[in-house]
């Protein structure tokens, strides 16, 4: 019997998994953002082998200066999501501050590890550009650093918001492509679940204005579920997505329109179509939501909705500054700040074909 401990090697060559994973999971478990079964196949392989850790020094407090803001963002492959945080640096250099930006990619765990980590570290303010998973440990952390979420209506949360109406820009897209004459269309989306209740709103406002103003008419909805790891792995993931959801949708032929639950996915949803041998508006419309800078490039000319990035990333770093400034303690009111979508027409849509 060989007295030599296995090393994260032997680990990883036996579980058919990298060094780094292995590593990972055995000495840092709180980063670990890796599939349950990956997880276990590590932990049982090392204890096969007889695997002995070494102890683990203490992990150093993360530390800023007073004046820095963290925000938090799921991923920054969307241009949404990236302009928004541009738009609150733009606004935090301004007013004297410093900004780290980290992602969760949609990822629970490592939401709370992020917020865990930083509680202490001695930020000045947090500012989530999407609305957390974890709601109850931000309505905590708030109670002692002052919190911004950027958010919705429909959801609640009490921290300091600025928001917008979801249910609304989904009854803005649905109501434009009626007047239009598109009776039959397909919704595309990314992971459809609670966890993820922007886009869940956007459909309600869809399904609202068909069920209020076209009954007989028919969304068909098709989502694709996309992991943490896939996030962080692709950044194209979002188009790969509109792309597969509306190929398959291409093969009902009553479907004139496709509405995407974001600018990203509608850019795969065009290019689908297009691929097919389709034009775009003539025999498809296509909407999308947020109106990011891209949307309005000549080869695109989306029609979408505009949410205002800018001055919600503005607006999110002044409600901010006001409780750095008032103390950082709680007010005695939440402030509320909400925007009202508003539809973008561009070429992307028209009357429906002849069918």
């Amino acid at each position: 019997m060989s007295c030599h401990n296995p090393t994260t090697s032997d680990i990883a060559r036996r579980a058919g998994v990298s060094q780094s994973a292995v590593s990972i999971i055995l000495n840092h478990p709180e980063d670990a953002h890796f599939t349950a079964d990956t997880i276990r196949k590590v932990l049982n392989t090392a204890e096969e082998l007889g695997y002995k850790r070494r102890p683990r020094a203490a992990r150093s407090p993360v530390s800023f200066p007073k004046d820095t803001v963290l925000i938090v963002c799921p991923v920054l492959s969307n241009s949404y999501y990236a302009s928004l945080v541009q738009s609150i640096e733009q606004a935090a250099f301004v007013k004297g501050y410093s900004t780290v930006v980290c992602n969760t990619y949609r990822d629970i765990r490592r939401e709370r590890t992020i917020l865990s980590r930083f509680s202490g570290s001695g930020l000045c303010g947090i500012i989530f550009t999407f609305i957390p998973q974890s709601c109850e440990l931000v309505e905590e952390l708030n109670r002692t650093i002052p919190v911004v979420v950027i958010g919705d209506r429909n959801t609640s949360i009490n921290v300091d918001t600025v928001e917008i109406d979801s249910v609304r820009s989904g009854t803005l897209v649905a109501e434009h492509l009626l007047r239009l004459g598109h009776t039959d269309i397909a919704f595309v989306s990314t992971t459809l679940n609670e966890q993820n209740a922007v886009r869940l709103n956007r459909l309600e406002g869809v399904r609202q204005a068909f069920r209020e103003s076209c009954p007989d008419g028919t969304v068909t909805v098709s989502s694709e579920d996309v992991t943490s790891e896939e996030d962080l792995r692709d950044p194209a993931i979002e188009q790969d997505v509109g792309f597969r959801l509306t190929k398959a949708a291409l093969e009902n032929k009553k479907i004139t329109a496709v509405v995407a639950v974001n600018d990203m996915v509608a850019y795969g949803a065009m290019t689908a179509i297009l691929q097919a041998g389709f034009s775009i508006p003539r025999d498809y419309s296509v909407c999308g939501f947020d109106n990011i800078f891209s949307s309005q490039f000549p080869q695109i000319l989306l029609t979408t909705v505009e949410h205002f990035m800018r001055e919600k990333g503005h607006n999110a770093m002044n409600i901010l500054d006001e409780r750095i400034r008032s103390g950082g303690v709680p007010a005695e009111s939440i402030t509320r700040v909400e925007y009202q979508p508003r539809l973008i027409v561009r070429k992307s849509t028209a009357k429906p074909r002849a069918l």
